[in-house]
């Protein structure tokens, strides 16, 4: 039993003991930290979405807010137009609600079609891309360069979106008009749907998609000669990542009332990848650790050392970038790996030195 302890990946002991802390975690803070705490879930189910298309399967996308703020802008439009046309369209000049919004005007069907759609987005670029052999920082760029057309169409057509200022006011789905849900009441929802995420992205990885996706990210060529078509698996990957950023932007615009184009753009997208490059890619865990961490340290800085706070911020990951290349997770795993490996060659040494010690005895005698 001892040994099987021993034996249990480190990263499930902090898991669980992640768990268990944010399911206490608004028995001892203030109401407002359990709604930042809510944010920070959903951007940890956001994170979950980058790190299997990055962690596992070697694609880093610098446009992943892209697919978050698809989810973000379905669900705040839903109840941007329940009472009727937003004042900002009538500024614009409309008379009536777009055709198009009409679907949303259901939270549940809102929050629905701000999951697909992202998928669905995901699904077309990823197969122009990856069945034209784009890869590596080819698609890197390709993803920077959507960030900025994205956040730039989102100002442009502001008679749909109110542009720069983007959607203020939205409720934590109160659904065919009743009271919205209380900010721990909604706590708990994002933290079981953020449970269940986290649960699936573990099957996940470990199924045989999961290791044809590591196989990618290690050695796409050689893949392809044991007959696999690895754009197929790709598309796949990118399709389950935009769904699911998708639902941390669902999940996320309710939860701060509000989002704007700084939640869309270039910027939010390489702060996902900041979050995991702390945290350890490849391993979920360090993806939701990183995400955690990250905005926790920054708000708490932010009330402390308001003058210089993103200065002390950007020194602690310089140092974790540099130091810790694998993420503060990834080297706590890679800790315990070279403790196993030790422990099996002290092992292997000792029954060999009981194995020349008995040879030794026979001879004697």
């Amino acid at each position: 039993m001892k040994s099987k302890l021993k034996d249990f990946p480190v990263n499930h002991y902090i898991d669980i003991a992640l768990l268990i802390f944010l399911i206490f975690f608004p028995l001892f803070v203030k109401t407002f930290r359990v709604e930042m705490m809510s944010r920070y879930l959903c951007f940890a189910i956001f994170a979950l979405s980058l790190d299997l298309l990055w962690g596992y399967t070697g694609l880093l996308s610098l446009g992943h807010a892209v697919l978050f703020g698809m989810g973000g802008y379905m669900i705040g439009i839903c109840y941007q137009i329940q009472n009727g046309l937003p004042a900002f369209m009538t500024r614009e000049g409309l008379t009536q609600i777009p055709w198009f919004y009409i679907p949303l005007k259901n939270p549940i069907a809102a929050a629905a079609i701000g999951i697909l759609i992202p998928a669905l987005f995901a699904m077309l670029l990823g197969f122009f891309m990856f069945s034209s052999k784009i890869k590596g920082v080819f698609f890197t760029i390709i993803t920077l360069a959507l960030a900025q057309i994205f956040s730039e169409f989102i100002i442009n057509v502001q008679k749909y979106t109110n542009g720069f200022n983007g959607l203020q006011g939205v409720k934590r789905f109160a659904i065919n008009g009743g009271e919205q849900l209380g900010k721990v009441q909604y706590y708990y929802i994002v933290l079981a749907i953020a449970v269940l995420v986290f649960i699936f992205c573990l099957w996940l990885s470990r199924s045989r998609i999961g290791k044809i996706a590591t196989s990618i990210r290690e050695n796409e060529a050689r893949l392809g000669f044991f007959g696999y078509q690895s754009s197929h698996y790709k598309i796949l990957i990118y399709t389950i990542s935009g769904a699911l950023a998708g639902l941390a932007g669902v999940l996320y615009t309710p939860a701060t009332s509000s989002i704007t184009t700084q939640d869309i753009g270039v910027a939010a997208s390489t702060a996902v990848v900041v979050w995991i490059a702390v945290g350890g890619r490849g391993n979920l865990t360090g993806a939701v650790f990183g995400a955690l961490f990250i905005n926790w340290a920054q708000s708490l800085l932010s009330e402390h050392f308001s003058s210089y706070w993103q200065l002390i911020l950007g020194g602690v990951l310089l140092a974790i970038i540099f130091f810790i290349p694998n993420g503060i997770i990834g080297q706590i795993i890679e800790l315990q790996r070279r403790r196993t490996v030790e422990g099996v060659k002290i092992k292997e040494q000792s029954n060999a030195n009981k194995g020349a010690g008995l040879w030794r005895q026979i001879f004697s005698r």
